[in-house]
């Protein structure tokens, strides 16, 4: 039996913000991810309502380097408790620094054990107070994330009043971007051959790995989502960069 790949009806998009991206990068206007703040905490929704705007219908490389970030942490030798910013030992470098939490280690597994193609609850026995403590020194109102598998990048926003992004407002970010409903406009501009057959493989293995019958048929209605452009590396494996300017990060997966 052929199996085919489904586009859901309603189209789940969000308003641009500007974005200048460095030369080489594509620079049509791009729409981010909602703000987390308009999230609920560790939600697992997969639609949100929002006013449609268009987005890049050309699937165009990117060519940005990946550089080593600089870490830091908030916890103390004794991970006791959360420690603020003004008053933990901060680590003095030239350059913006990420969470250890996020930070793309290549030597060893990330610190956090998430597949990006499942809900966001299954992180939750990972949870500790660093999780709120801010995404970058210095702390940040606002990150954008890259990844060479998409061109959408992913806007985040902080979730809280605290006026910076978290470490869990990236995850959040993150995970409610990729839920988005890709269209088949772009599904259509994906080169031929490996690349779309990975999509297809992407969405096939997304729905049957869902136990319930009930559920994996509504899943599939809901048609191909931007995680599928992923083709299958949805093992989150942490943050490089910064790439272009300190509020510019790349995604890594495998």
């Amino acid at each position: 039996m052929k199996r085919t790949v489904h586009f859901s009806k309603t189209n789940i998009l969000y308003s641009p913000l500007p974005w200048s991206p460095s030369p080489g990068v594509c620079t049509s206007s791009l729409p981010p991810s909602p703000s987390a703040a308009a999230q609920p905490l560790l939600s697992d929704s997969s639609s949100a309502t929002a006013t449609p705007s268009p987005i890049l219908d050309e699937h165009t490389g990117r060519d940005f380097p990946s550089p080593a970030p600089v870490v830091y942490s908030l916890w103390g030798p004794s991970g006791a408790s959360f420690v603020s910013p003004r008053k933990g030992h901060i680590p003095v470098q030239g350059r913006t620094q990420i969470h250890s939490l996020l930070a793309f280690t290549p030597s060893r597994p990330p610190t956090v054990d998430y597949d990006l193609s499942h809900p966001l609850r299954t992180i939750a026995p990972q949870l500790t107070p660093s999780f709120f403590n801010p995404a970058t020194y210095p702390s940040l109102p606002a990150l954008t994330v890259l990844c060479r598998n998409l061109t959408w990048p992913i806007t985040v926003f902080p979730s809280q009043l605290t006026g910076f992004v978290s470490v869990l407002d990236v995850f959040m970010s993150v995970h409610t971007s990729l839920r988005i409903a890709a269209r088949r406009v772009e599904y259509n501009t994906l080169p031929s051959g490996d690349v779309r057959r990975g999509v297809d493989n992407a969405y096939f293995r997304r729905c049957e790995l869902l136990a319930d019958e009930e559920e994996r048929t509504m899943e599939a209605l809901q048609g191909v989502k931007r995680v599928d452009f992923l083709g299958g590396k949805t093992r989150f494996l942490g943050l490089s960069g910064p790439v272009e300017g300190a509020h510019v990060w790349e995604l890594n997966v495998s």
